[in-house]
């Protein structure tokens, strides 16, 4: 009887560290899983932030060539009303003299 309380004994025993070392495996699991995650995250922010950055050197260079075109626009306008301006009268009288016969 004291031998079969002995195997009673250690299979309970057995029981008890194969329970233990499963749940120590599911717990380094979890802290896995959550460093894995944590790493994910701290990724994924980095990534964020660099096509941020990315976005804002973008968009300060196409300001920049916003403003040198509008520029160009306007030093375009300037040449061609400088350039009416010039010929206004000459055109005015020639169109009177066509209209007149003159």
């Amino acid at each position: 009887m004291e031998i079969l309380q002995q195997i009673i004994d250690m299979d309970r025993a057995a029981a008890a560290r194969a329970y233990a070392a499963v749940e120590e495996e599911r717990r380094l699991s979890d802290e896995s899983g959550e460093q894995s995650a944590k790493e994910s995250r701290e990724m994924l922010s980095a990534e964020r932030a660099r096509v941020r950055e990315y976005c804002e050197k973008k968009e300060q260079q196409l300001s920049v060539k916003l403003r040198e075109a509008a520029s160009v626009q306007q030093e375009k306008c300037r040449q061609l009303d400088e350039s009416f301006n010039s010929l206004k009268e000459q055109w005015k009288s020639e169109i009177l003299g066509r209209i007149t016969g003159a």
